[in-house]
């Protein structure tokens, strides 16, 4: 019943859906070149033998899954693997990753469908996966109601979305009920999957704790690190609209005590290149774009103080030029993003008090005195003046989270394991 009740609003809801799609192909958001395969029309043929199909919902659920796959090849190299991801940056970060995979297995990269019957039906119909894993909390009603052997890796549901959990539980049990395999990141997450119909509930940690540090072309980390001269950098990672101008304030703040002091911007979404720019020149004029091919410069009529890092797949090159690093979309209500993305590298890392998307791994954090959550930009920029202009306190800082970030291990190997046991060896 659940689910015709979702077909039909889908159905009265087409024309505003269709539009929707329309618009993000428009702005780059849909990949047209490859748009068949969101409407379940594969591209590559189906190797034989056993397929196990993972899915993420983006780049960060992609990323998560790097070392279970590792693992899976490491102890079955022949196993066919599918990988899917539902936006374009996903898409990009599967296919530069998915080539370095051990083993001999075939890995084929597609986006997932859409969630519509035809979409889906014809998916399943064309991988016949063996077993079809979805990460964290995205599985999409019609898509999870036609999977072979459902399992959920690296699942939680976070304190903002439980309430509409328990609100449409007679909608999601039995769907959740599916799986035949939950591996929860904390005790809070298997017990509210649980109370949604899920059976084979383990506990088994936070996946994104094993994951690689983020890649960096060497060559461009050198490029940067000559341009730069040993200046302190503070990088603000994966912005959302409203923070640009706000780091451009906090820049500013610092700049007196903090000579030479550059920030690079992050956005999260490259195409908003233009709009951080613009935001930040409300401040300041010395202002470069990575997207126009700029540079960042010390001293002279180009100097830079606001270095908008508009591009895809380099975080890993600006955390590396980073003295502190703050966490974006956490100044705004959007939720924060991956904290352990900057602090695998040895920075210190801050954020704002909008971090509820990570409760999961926080209060670990914070506790470790890995993370610091500033309730207000005021007392961030209070605290990262500290760190700037006392050298001691910096080293130290870094030497702490150089040393602690090794000791926490994630459910990799296990998470593994247990997902092997259900693919046929045949």
């Amino acid at each position: 019943m659940h689910l015709w009740i979702y077909r039909l609003l889908k159905a009265l809801l087409f024309p505003v859906i269709f539009l929707i799609v329309a618009w993000r192909a428009f702005r780059g958001r849909e990949d047209r070149d490859n748009f068949p395969e969101r409407r379940g029309i594969a591209s590559a043929a189906r190797p034989q033998g056993p397929l196990l199909w993972v899915h993420g919902a983006s780049v960060g659920e992609v990323i998560s899954t790097q070392p279970v796959l590792r693992a899976l090849r490491k102890s079955r190299p022949d196993l066919n693997l599918l990988l899917t991801t539902g936006t374009t940056n996903g898409r990009k970060m599967l296919d530069k990753i998915s080539g370095n995979l051990p083993g001999t297995g075939t890995t084929i990269v597609q986006y997932a469908p859409l969630d519509t019957m035809g979409a889906t039906t014809s998916f399943i119909k064309h991988w016949q996966p063996s077993i079809s894993v979805f990460t964290e909390s995205d599985f999409w009603p019609e898509l999870l109601s036609k999977a072979p052997v459902p399992v959920l890796l690296n699942g939680r549901i976070s304190d903002r979305s439980w309430p509409r959990y328990q609100r449409w539980a007679w909608f999601f049990r039995p769907l959740i009920s599916r799986f035949g395999l939950v591996l929860a990141q904390r005790q809070t997450d298997a017990d509210r999957i649980s109370a949604l119909g899920a059976k084979n509930v383990v506990v088994s940690g936070n996946l994104k704790f094993d994951a690689d540090q983020l890649p960096v072309d060497p060559a461009q980390l050198e490029k940067f690190q000559q341009a730069l001269q040993g200046r302190p950098v503070l990088v603000a990672g994966s912005t959302h609209p409203g923070e640009e101008g706000m780091l451009a304030e906090i820049h500013a703040s610092l700049k007196p005590s903090v000579p030479g002091l550059l920030t690079i911007i992050v956005p999260r979404h490259p195409h908003r290149g233009t709009q951080a720019a613009n935001e930040v020149a409300r401040h300041t004029k010395a202002v470069k774009r990575r997207g126009l091919g700029e540079m960042p410069v010390l001293g002279g009529n180009r100097h830079t103080d606001i270095f908008i890092a508009d591009s895809l797949g380099e975080l890993g090159l600006w955390y590396r030029l980073a003295t502190v690093a703050i966490i974006g979309g956490s100044l705004v209500r959007h939720g924060g993003h991956n904290p352990l993305e900057s602090l695998k590298l040895g920075i210190p890392t801050f954020t704002g008090p909008h971090m509820y998307n990570f409760q999961d791994m926080i209060p670990t954090l914070t506790s470790s005195g890995l993370l610091t959550i500033a309730p207000d930009t005021q007392t961030l920029t209070r605290t990262l003046q500290r760190l700037f202009t006392t050298p001691e306190e910096l080293a130290a800082s870094q030497a702490h989270i150089t040393s602690t970030m090794p000791t926490f291990t994630g459910p990799s190997d296990t998470a593994a394991a247990k997902i092997l046991a259900l693919i046929p060896t045949t």
